[in-house]
């Protein structure tokens, strides 16, 4: 049972190019937590490099991407000067990804961590399916969602890692060196804790968290000596609660301060689309607890809320009169979370129905029609999930976007927002979930770049693009889809990109962080591997002869990608462009090559050795040996979206492609499509396209949904370059009905991804 040729060359072919969609001195600002302060203005106001005047086609693209182990949903954090453990000091950008990994890279220069950690085994997002529905909100792991926080003084990194261990989902706090990845401070700790009442989950008057029923979304917050950390639902799945605890910074394991939103209720998530709890400068957190009960006494859902430091005791808050109806309809209020306006006690939110809101923090006024304190409310669109701020001369700039409409700018005159729009963009943009980001040297009017990435199409997952607009006026100055060699990748609901330094930094679900900037701002025409991957899988070393590998990197071949061919011999060409890979001095095939990223199979030749060392050379420069190690497999699944996760690259038995809409029947047969197996019988050859059926020489099971399959065909995926396999697995009877479920191959004792998936009926 083999793959027809037309479809099985179109398919294998636009996996590969969705994988490529795939410092200069000056006083610069650190990004240290989410949003970029702690009044979550999502403003970098220290940028003089990234200018409207410099942010033009002509000199602004794509420089590197780095590559990671997972989807990246928080956003990264910068920090200037940091001494790594034998390594020198370096500008580092510090990427958390939802396998639970946290990689420090250098900001500036592309190449291999300077050090990365992994968290533990992330959660299956199939541990939330119920049986109504799977869940979707986050798939198909989930690790690390919000985004760390850093402390200057102290060097270190708090992060939040969800894991499952023997069946129990833990959240737990580290505190990692950001000079080492080492735990410090009495990290970690799994997050524990019980308040009294009788709302859900309650037991004798006690309500316990339970960290399986819970989200950890929210930026962490660094104030006074203390890390707090907010928690919501996994998409309103009952039980929840609204949870924030706060760990001495010095020590985790001091027991922690907790707030829970609903006791004696149910529900006051705490998500804010991934914004951060806000602090003013006497140390009171505002956050805004979305959907649940509301009595405005024990139970605040709906709320904006003002907690005091130390205890988090509610000592004031704000609800919209229509609450209750809020509440029913689910359209939060926390959807957007608190941010608070430089230089003055305003705070502005916004949520669901579109409604902004700009409240007094020093008396947030209750309900809002009962004094007229509130100083304004209106609605400018629907669906905010996010929004930035950029506190200028002239007073400040309030930035939205919302379902099916522009981008929108709303000036502050008198301590009011203007509700007739200083500016707004010329095009329309679908979907709510964007990044953002204002960039600008200080308040000066014309420095100023409104930074967003945004979705192309509907439903996600999606490709994203990341645009760059005045942000005086709105006009749009590039976005990176003018050339396709600054393709972003699959986008990233409600990821910040991070601006900082002349470069912008853009997470991604192609588990890659992109990085842009000025043409000749990195390392110049130096050629430079940064990363070497299984590319279906995007696993790092060990990786196997004959595998198809993604080649991170600057200045590997042209900017525009460029792909390779067969020649009459059935032979698939070397050299690209100028572009020429070599392993232990082999020359590797090539399916593509652009700038940041080349495809390449690892020679046959080199599987006699332990050790590799690969090497770029584009036009007659050559990059220094990037080292890897080698197994006899190292198998990873390729994906329909070409992430590395999700549904996999998979056929029924009738050819068609397999999905959630078109699921392959229990017992049936199908074919998931591979590579990293290693060798086969008869024995493969380097950059021959597979000419007959063959076997891969180590044993190969499968499970699905954790149930072992039957094998029935292992080996080259004919008239594709030898290396890319075809598995042919019989589904087990016993998954019927059972939707998309994990799928994982065995190869030689080595596993696959365990984030691929395969519909069944």
């Amino acid at each position: 049972m083999f793959w027809p040729l037309p479809f099985r060359r179109c398919l294998l072919s636009y996996t590969l190019l969705a994988l490529c969609s795939i410092r200069l001195a000056n006083a610069q600002q650190d990004v240290l937590t989410g949003n970029y302060d702690n009044g979550r203005t999502n403003a970098n106001l220290n940028e003089t490099i990234l200018t409207p005047a410099t942010v033009q086609p002509s000199q602004f693209g794509k420089l590197f991407a780095l590559p990671v182990d997972g989807q990246i949903y928080a956003q990264p954090l910068y920090k200037q000067n940091v001494a790594v453990a034998a390594n020198g000091t370096h500008n580092v950008i510090f990427v958390a990804t939802q396998h639970n990994s946290v990689f420090a890279y250098d900001a500036d220069t592309p190449g291999p961590p300077l050090w990365s950690q992994n968290l533990g085994p992330p959660v299956p997002s199939s541990a939330f399916d119920t049986a109504d529905e799977p869940y979707t909100d986050v798939t198909p792991e989930i690790g690390i969602l919000g985004a760390p926080v850093i402390d200057a003084s102290s060097g270190t990194l708090y992060v939040v890692a969800m894991t499952m261990e023997n069946g129990t989902v833990y959240h737990r706090l580290h505190a990692l060196d950001i000079g080492s990845g080492a735990e410090k401070f009495g990290a970690p700790v799994a997050i524990a804790a019980q308040v009294t009442g009788i709302g859900d989950s309650s037991s004798n008057g006690i309500v316990p968290f339970v960290s399986s029923q819970h989200l950890q979304r929210p930026a962490l917050l660094l104030a006074n000596g203390t890390v707090y950390v907010a928690f919501g639902s996994h998409g309103d799945s009952a039980p929840w609660h609204g949870w924030l605890f706060g760990y001495s910074a010095a020590n985790v394991q001091t027991p922690p301060v907790v707030y829970n939103a609903t006791p004696n209720g149910s529900g006051g998530s705490f998500w804010q689309s991934g914004r951060g709890p806000a602090v003013d400068s006497q140390g009171n957190i505002f956050v805004v607890p979305s959907n649940g009960d509301s009595d405005q006494d024990s139970n605040f859902s709906d709320t904006v809320l003002k907690l005091s430091p130390g205890k988090l005791a509610v000592s004031d808050w704000f609800a919209p009169d229509d609450v209750q109806m809020l509440n029913d309809t689910d359209d939060d209020l926390g959807a957007s979370g608190p941010m608070l306006i430089p230089g003055t006690n305003l705070l502005v939110t916004g949520g669901k129905q579109g409604t902004v809101y700009l409240l007094n923090t020093s008396s947030l006024g209750h309900f809002s029609q009962s004094n007229g304190q509130i100083p304004q409310s209106f609605q400018p669109t629907t669906l905010i999930f996010n929004m930035a701020l950029w506190n200028r001369s002239g007073g400040p700039v309030l930035y939205l976007h919302g379902a099916n409409d522009f981008f929108s700018a709303f000036q502050m005159t008198g301590g009011i927002f203007n509700t007739t729009p200083l500016a707004q963009s010329s095009g329309q943009y679908d979907v709510a979930f964007q990044g953002m980001a204002i960039s600008a040297n200080g308040g000066q009017p014309g420095s100023g770049i409104l930074w967003a990435t945004v979705a192309d199409s509907w439903p996600l997952p999606s490709n994203g693009t990341l645009h760059a607009f005045n942000a005086d006026g709105l006009t749009e100055l590039w976005n990176s889809s003018m050339n396709p060699g600054d393709a972003l990748g699959v986008f990233a609901k409600f990821a910040n990109p991070t601006v900082a330094n002349g470069k912008v930094y853009v997470p991604s679900m192609s588990n890659q962080l992109v990085v842009y900037g000025l043409a000749g701002s990195s390392s110049g025409t130096t050629v430079t591997i940064t990363g070497v991957v299984n590319a279906a899988s995007y696993a790092n070393a060990p990786l196997a002869p004959g595998e198809v590998v993604a080649i991170f990197g600057q200045n590997l071949g042209p900017k525009n990608l460029t792909f390779g061919s067969f020649d009459n011999n059935g032979f698939l060409s070397t050299e690209i462009a100028g572009t020429q890979i070599t392993f232990n001095g082999v020359p590797a095939p090539l399916l593509y090559t652009s700038a940041g990223q080349v495809a390449a199979v690892v020679p046959f030749e080199v599987a006699s050795s332990t050790q590799v060392g690969v090497q770029a050379n584009y036009n007659g420069q050559l990059s220094t040996t990037y080292n890897f190690t080698l197994a006899s497999s190292a198998p990873g699944v390729f994906s329909m979206n070409a992430s590395g996760s999700g549904g996999g690259a998979i056929l029924n038995q009738d050819y068609s492609i397999n999905s959630p809409s078109n699921p392959a029947a229990a017992g049936s047969v199908v074919m998931v499509y591979a590579t990293g197996g290693g060798q086969t019988n008869p024995v493969n050859t380097t950059g021959l396209a597979a000419q007959a059926a063959t076997s891969v020489t180590a044993q190969v099971t499968a499970t699905v949904a954790n149930q072992p399959a039957q094998i029935l065909y292992a080996g080259n995926a004919p008239t594709e370059i030898e290396g890319v396999l075809q598995i042919n697995v019989q589904l087990p009877a016993g998954v019927a009905g059972q939707g998309s479920v994990p799928l994982v191959l065995n190869i030689g004792g080595q596993k696959s991804q365990q984030t691929i998936t395969v519909a069944v009926q």
